[in-house]
């Protein structure tokens, strides 16, 4: 669902000022007041603290709309003092952790110096007070669009963090939010606001849900750890098993009143098994190495977690749609959704760490059966180029030919420049022709994008077997690609299953256009939460976890430093 833009009209936007103020018995306020503010928001220096942070950015911009709009009018008080909407905002502040955001940042004790306990004394005359109102409402409207900003699109962007995510930010009009908050003389305007701005859907709902359990666990000092040695089991006991226990106990796995005890015993293997479930580890019942290593990961490590995938949720696009496809990289998995429920799912191989799979949505358009593979030119340059050198058969002998053109019917040729091969720009591309060593399989998915990335069939089936599947060139790999294609035909009579059992028998390549196209969604998820409030986590592949909960501890507190911005500091001196 996509935001609705709403934008006032000059006239308009004054007189509904004019009756708000008159509604509130308002005095006029000192035109000094007016001219300290446009002194301050038309500056043409942009603050320092701002030139990295494209949210804070995009908050001073829209407070410089915001003010000129209303004549430079203050927003958050009267001539009497500040409205009660100034200490709805500061309240506000408090909820954010709530949504896995540091009220700390936004340093509210600051913004709360500003308040007088009683209301402004002598603001007609005393050129400090005129100064006090005019900084009061600009923090507050600079903290407020902020805010806004931060829980709908993110605290940063991922192309200021490189972590391989393309998706395109929501649309915003956080001043038009912030206008109709204080029109509305609605009590709890402000903070309801600000809480429909955060992402729309139930996943992110329950993250926070999730947050705040675990946000408790870390202030109670986490769960214990379990000291290292062999593996447990069933039969053992000790104090390793005790502290297994605990363990579990602390996180939901086994029942609260179970905590105590140091046999190792069905329940508790029941226990081992739903941690293992969750976490993405082969299910055994028994702690070995990994699900040790699992089991010993802190508690604050994994209350970040959810902090790092809930900002992830604000990257993602406000409408899935009503039928998607949905690949959770480090959880190798594919899952096909109709409406909110999975229809088709299965496991996936994804990019290892050298030529990792990005993060972007687009749409599936059509598919191919029995696909030649056109090789780019990182594969050719590092791996056929060194094969070819060694053995001049290479080609023939891995069905690989060598095309003159891009176009689909492009001829194959046996004469050509060998030196233009990988080399970008080149009228020649190396192509391998259908067949039991295609790396494609028998069947590839087409969502064109700008990295050449699909989904595909793979002879590699061995590789579905292993916990962790990161061994592609980046490019998503299916465990059962024909059940996907006969699902996306169905509504297609021409292809029904045996239809395409029969081209595929063929060996004939042939382009099929899907009935009903439909998005795809490449994401990078972590952590998250099921409909029933079970919380899942998986390891962090591509480091992307790290980098981002670094950069996140990095940023700079919201308020201004007005004086400064305003020149002040300088005519001081």
């Amino acid at each position: 669902m996509k935001p609705i833009l709403v934008r006032y009209s000059m006239p308009i936007l004054l007189a509904a000022l004019t009756v708000l103020a008159a509604c509130r018995g308002d005095e006029p306020m000192p035109p000094e007041v007016s001219q300290i503010l446009r002194q301050t928001v038309e500056t043409q220096t942009l603050p320092a603290s701002l030139k990295d942070q494209k949210e804070q950015v995009r908050a001073w911009e829209e407070m410089r709309r915001f003010y000129a709009a209303r004549q430079f009018q203050p927003a958050w008080s009267d001539s009497r003092g500040p409205l009660p909407e100034a200490r709805e905002l500061l309240a506000a502040i408090d909820q954010l952790s709530a949504q896995g955001i540091d009220p700390r940042r936004y340093r509210k004790d600051e913004l709360a110096a500003l308040l007088p306990e009683k209301g402004w004394k002598d603001l007609a005359d005393d050129p400090r007070e005129q100064r006090r109102v005019a900084d009061l409402d600009a923090q507050l409207t600079f903290t407020f669009l902020t805010i806004a900003t931060h829980t709908a699109v993110g605290r940063l962007q991922p192309d200021t963090v490189r972590t391989d995510w393309y998706t395109k930010p929501r649309n915003l009009d956080v001043d038009g939010l912030l206008n109709r908050a204080l029109q509305s003389q609605e009590e709890g305007a402000i903070q309801k606001a600000l809480r429909g701005m955060t992402p729309p859907g139930e996943e992110y709902a329950r993250l926070s849900q999730v947050l705040d359990r675990y946000q408790q666990i870390a202030e109670k000092g986490g769960w214990p750890s379990i000291p290292a040695g062999p593996e447990l089991k069933p039969g053992d006991g000790g104090p390793r098993v005790a502290a297994l226990r605990a363990r579990l106990a602390a996180e939901g796995d086994l029942a609260a009143n179970a905590a105590a005890g140091a046999a190792f015993d069905e329940p508790l293997a029941q226990a081992v098994s739903r941690f293992q479930r969750r976490n993405g580890l082969e299910v055994t019942g028994k702690v070995d190495e990994a699900t040790l290593a699992a089991l010993n990961v802190p508690a604050e490590d994994r209350l970040r977690q959810l902090v790092v995938n809930m900002e992830r949720w604000r990257w993602m696009p406000s409408d899935l749609g009503e039928r998607y496809i949905w690949v959770n990289i480090p959880e190798f998995r594919m899952d096909l959704f109709e409406g909110d429920r999975p229809a088709v799912s299965m496991r996936v191989v994804v990019g290892k760490e050298q030529s990792r799979t990005p993060v972007f949505s687009d749409k599936m358009e059509y598919l191919e059966l029995n696909p030649f593979w056109n090789l780019p030119d990182s594969i050719i340059n590092e791996e056929v180029l060194p094969a070819l050198a060694k053995n001049p058969d290479y080609l023939a002998s891995h069905e690989m030919e060598v095309v003159q053109g891009w176009e689909a019917d492009a001829p194959a040729v046996s004469s050509y420049d060998p030196s233009q091969l990988g080399k970008p720009g080149s009228e020649y591309r190396l192509r391998q022709r259908p067949g039991a060593a295609n790396p494609l399989g028998k069947v590839k998915f087409m969502f064109p994008n700008r990295f050449d990335i699909y989904l595909h069939d793979t002879p590699a089936d061995h590789l579905f077997d292993r916990a962790e599947r990161d061994f592609s060139h980046g490019c998503i790999r299916l465990e059962r690609p024909i059940e996907l294609a006969q699902y996306l035909l169905k509504d297609d009579p021409k292809w029904t299953p045996e239809a395409i059992q029969a081209k595929l028998a063929s060996g004939e390549t042939t382009s099929v256009p899907l009935p009903r196209p439909l998005a795809v969604h490449l994401v990078y998820f972590t952590a998250w939460a099921d409909e029933n409030g079970v919380v899942h986590f998986r390891d962090d592949v591509y480091g992307h976890d790290a980098k981002l909960a670094a950069a996140l501890m990095e940023e700079p507190p919201v308020p201004l430093d007005l004086p400064a911005i305003r020149g002040d500091v300088r005519a001081a001196r």
